[in-house]
């Protein structure tokens, strides 16, 4: 490491004098700083257009940047070069996949054998509005005389579920979908 006071470099047909730091830097040839800047006194900068104007000698200088170009994939030689000028030190990879949303609408249109059968058997399909009809030998569970109850700790919902969840029971309690055990 070091520096140079004056070192002449030659950028886009113009010799100019600039003072430099030897720093370890990989992959750049120079990088013009604030020290340099400080050295033209007033000038114009277009970060727009990526040009700067001064005035070196009584001569009016005009220096334009390079257009940033998009993203480019980067190929193995282009790893391995800076992996092998110590310009990497680190490589991590991102990779966005596009999510394909799920299509979860119904057919507007059924085929013609498809809507006949919806159609003649509504009430299959239908929401349902009360329990079903009874049995001819209804089921029951059976408990053993004098036997206690399970002790088992009911499961806990967190608050907003539970209030959800008792919603829809009164609802299904008013629909009769749900009645009392037997």
């Amino acid at each position: 490491m070091g520096y140079i006071a004056d070192l002449p470099v030659a950028i886009q047909g113009n010799t100019l004098h600039v003072p430099a730091y030897l720093l370890p830097i990989l992959g750049v040839d120079l990088v013009l700083g604030v020290p340099w800047l400080k050295t033209l006194g007033p000038h114009i900068a277009d970060y727009n257009a990526l040009s700067l104007k001064f005035y070196v000698n009584d001569t009016f200088v005009t220096l334009y940047g390079d257009k940033p170009s998009g993203p480019s994939q980067a190929q193995y030689h282009h790893i391995k070069r800076l992996h092998h000028t110590d310009a990497i030190d680190l490589a991590f990879t991102l990779q966005f996949d596009a999510v394909v949303p799920t299509d979860n609408t119904l057919v507007k249109e059924w085929h013609p054998d498809i809507a006949s059968l919806l159609h003649n058997y509504d009430d299959v399909f239908a929401e349902p509005k009360s329990l079903p009809p009874p049995r001819f030998h209804d089921h029951a569970i059976t408990l053993v005389e004098g036997s206690n109850p399970v002790k088992v700790r009911p499961y806990r919902y967190p608050h907003s579920q539970k209030a959800q969840i008792e919603t829809m029971v009164k609802d299904m309690l008013a629909q009769a979908i749900l009645g009392p055990l037997i």
